[in-house]
């Protein structure tokens, strides 16, 4: 069973609150549940307003993406002429075929992530990020893609 709500909680929560603190640093620092936090502060008419600082790390992280998606695709498409050139230089015709059957895989890896890229860049919201991400590496599902199933 949950502790009751005290005025000790309320006048920390107030306390933090005033100082500029998180919904989540307050319940950290008081022991308490950031449910809890968020009924006290309900209560107390305190809002928390991370809105900002949660759009500027989503934003951060969304172009941290997207530069990893990049260098993913260059780093695949140089693997893939990487192949191409040891499979002129192959020993046998098995050593040959396994170059060209990588550099094959390696260049759909970096059409598949520039289309992901594309589609990121435009703002598509379209399926689920994994599904999105899934479709990029493996292909649609068997029967069309995803919105049209």
């Amino acid at each position: 069973m949950p502790e009751p709500i005290r005025e000790r909680d309320r006048e920390q929560v107030r306390r933090l609150h005033s100082e500029g603190r998180s919904r989540n640093e307050i319940a950290r620092l008081t022991g308490r549940s950031a449910a809890t936090v968020s009924k006290i502060a309900k209560a107390e008419g305190l809002t928390f307003s991370g809105g900002a600082r949660v759009a500027a790390a989503t934003e951060a992280r969304r172009a941290d993406a997207a530069a990893r998606r990049e260098q993913l695709a260059d780093e695949a498409l140089d693997g893939a002429l990487g192949q191409v050139a040891r499979t002129v230089g192959a020993e046998t015709a098995r050593d040959a075929r396994d170059h060209a059957t990588a550099a094959r895989a390696l260049t759909e890896v970096h059409a598949r992530v520039a289309e992901l890229a594309r589609h990121s860049s435009n703002g598509s919201s379209g399926g689920s990020m994994l599904d999105r991400l899934a479709d990029a590496l493996l292909g649609p599902p068997a029967g069309g893609d995803r919105e049209g199933v």
